[in-house]
């Protein structure tokens, strides 16, 4: 049968998605390559605005019934171990992807959306006027409006020949959970850490456990001898502030997810018609700590334009302005600030001066962590599953 709209990928962004067509009558299908529950490589910390999405979804009593750690403080350190720490403007989450991926496709299915886990698309052909047809597990599929929410880097890129794949990047990222004393010294805080070659973040999440989620250059690996558990203790532990929260810890996850090539280049946000959102429409530095609530949002934004587009009320180019113009509004300023705050991080004297300036001058924090995310807001008249739960 032919589809409104294929969704590819059932992360936050495609979940989120699907599930608002879904709502809105659309005939849906969510094709995520991979099984249910699945560990992530993220950062797993949800800023506040986050749980607006969540309001909207009806998933946010559950994902607070499920353990997941309040945190309102941010502390952030240089490799010298200089230390500043501020309040958050509200309240986030620390909650895994483990759990919070299956219950967002959980609810994409609740809502009318056929959901197939463990599913490759491998091609798609066509466009906003004529039409799409893809290739998905096997079947050819066809639908009227295709999203792309893959994540970062997939086959799938290639597939579409997306310009930013010939970028190399030095970048390598790795995950783990940890748990053991220091997990205290952490209670309602997430924590990062600039080192040589790299920055790592540490936040609560559920079940009394730390992630510990960190970038770094290919290079400083390498020195390290290869291993992640090699280049956290020879890079990253050079932070004595780090270095004295680790020795509390113990890793608790059986081995650590791991990333390379991070793309962190600018993106496209269509490529032959495919509309692409999360992080496959643009990843913004981990540090910021606010990839995840854009995955979010930006299914917020486009949930609606391609309702209009399905109903006939938006025209092909339309949609394709008026999404590029609602994206760039919303992320365009912040990914401007995490690439240099990235770039900061990974520059010793730069990250001691940027830690000393947020501990000297307190509205220079604040300003950094208002502008690198966005407003936790509920429309006025908006349904709101699950809401009256505890904030």
């Amino acid at each position: 049968m032919p589809y409104d709209a294929l969704v590819i990928g059932g992360g936050l962004a495609g979940c989120s998605t699907a599930c608002q067509l879904a709502r809105e009558g659309h005939d849906v299908l969510l094709a995520e390559q991979s099984t249910y529950p699945r560990q992530k490589l993220c950062g797993e910390f949800l800023s506040p605005e986050a749980q607006s999405s969540f309001r909207r979804l009806g998933v946010l009593g559950d994902i607070h019934a499920a353990g997941a750690e309040r945190i309102d403080q941010a502390c952030l350190t240089a490799p010298s171990g200089a230390t500043t720490s501020h309040a958050l403007p509200d309240a986030a989450l620390g909650f895994s992807r483990y759990q919070l991926d299956q219950m967002l496709f959980r609810r994409a299915c609740t809502a009318g959306v056929e959901g197939r886990s463990g599913t490759r698309v491998t091609d798609v052909r066509g466009s906003l006027q004529d039409g799409f047809v893809a290739t998905v597990g096997g079947d050819t599929v066809a639908a009227r409006l295709v999203l792309g929410a893959h994540g970062r880097r997939s086959r799938l890129d290639r597939s579409l020949e997306r310009p930013f794949l010939s970028e190399t990047t030095p970048y390598v990222a790795f995950k783990a959970h940890y748990a053991g004393p220091a997990v205290a010294d952490l209670e309602n805080t997430i924590e990062l850490h600039s080192a040589p070659g790299a920055y790592c973040g540490l936040s609560p999440v559920e079940e009394n456990r730390i992630n510990v989620c960190w970038i770094g250059h290919a290079d400083a690996l390498n020195d390290a001898g290869g291993t992640p558990e090699e280049m956290l203790n020879t890079a990253l532990r050079q932070n004595p502030a780090l270095d004295e929260l680790l020795t509390g810890l113990t890793r608790v996850s059986d081995r650590f997810k791991a990333v390379s090539q991070v793309p962190l280049m600018p993106k496209s946000r269509f490529v032959d018609d495919v509309c692409m959102i999360g992080d496959a429409a643009g990843m913004i530095a981990p540090l910021c700590g606010d990839g995840m609530a854009m995955a979010l949002r930006t299914a917020d934004l486009v949930s609606p334009l391609g309702s209009d587009f399905l109903n006939g009320q938006c025209p092909a180019q339309a949609f394709r302005t008026n999404y590029e113009a609602a994206w760039t509004d919303a992320f365009g300023q912040r990914m401007r600030l995490g690439r240099w705050i990235h770039a900061a991080a990974f520059r010793p004297g730069t990250a001691w001066t940027l830690v000393q300036s947020c501990r000297l001058l307190p509205p220079l924090a604040r300003w950094m962590i208002r502008n690198t995310r966005g407003r936790q807001d509920v429309p006025v008249g908006a349904s709101t599953p699950g809401a009256g739960t505890p904030q």
